[in-house]
């Protein structure tokens, strides 16, 4: 089964567990343009830059306010600059089959509570996007 491990992404070295994983999606190797343009024979010249980027958004099921804290730890250890919120990350490349190596940027995430008792927190599915440096 090609070179996968059983599972999709880690946080510098700490496997994120599928299981709280609902949904995963990844658009590997993003090609990026210097330029993009039509001569005039109306065919297209791009310069692209040989460096590629990924982006991965993926969501959780529901969540009590213990395992919510789990997965925050588990992102938290890949953090090497909580200012900007980039951490080191692994994750499958679907388009080379094997696993690759990161640094992403977090965006702000929001959180949604279900439903608040009084001595437990249930969430919504909470969807993280990470963009490659």
């Amino acid at each position: 089964m090609a070179n996968y491990k059983g599972y999709l992404i880690a946080f510098n070295k700490n496997i994120f567990p599928n299981k709280c994983i609902a949904e995963y999606s990844t658009t590997p190797n993003q090609r990026m343009e210097v330029s993009a343009e039509r001569d005039n024979n109306g065919d297209l010249q791009r310069k692209t830059l040989s460096n590629h980027k990924t982006n991965i958004t993926f969501s959780t099921h529901t969540l009590f306010l213990d395992d919510k804290i789990k997965i925050q730890n588990i992102i938290n250890k890949g953090i090497v600059n909580s200012t900007q919120r980039k951490c080191k990350v692994e994750y499958w490349n679907d388009e080379e089959n094997k696993y690759k190596e990161g640094y992403f940027y977090i965006p702000d995430v929001e959180f949604s509570v279900m439903d608040a008792s009084s001595n437990d927190i249930q969430y919504n599915p909470i969807t993280f996007e990470l963009i490659e440096y």
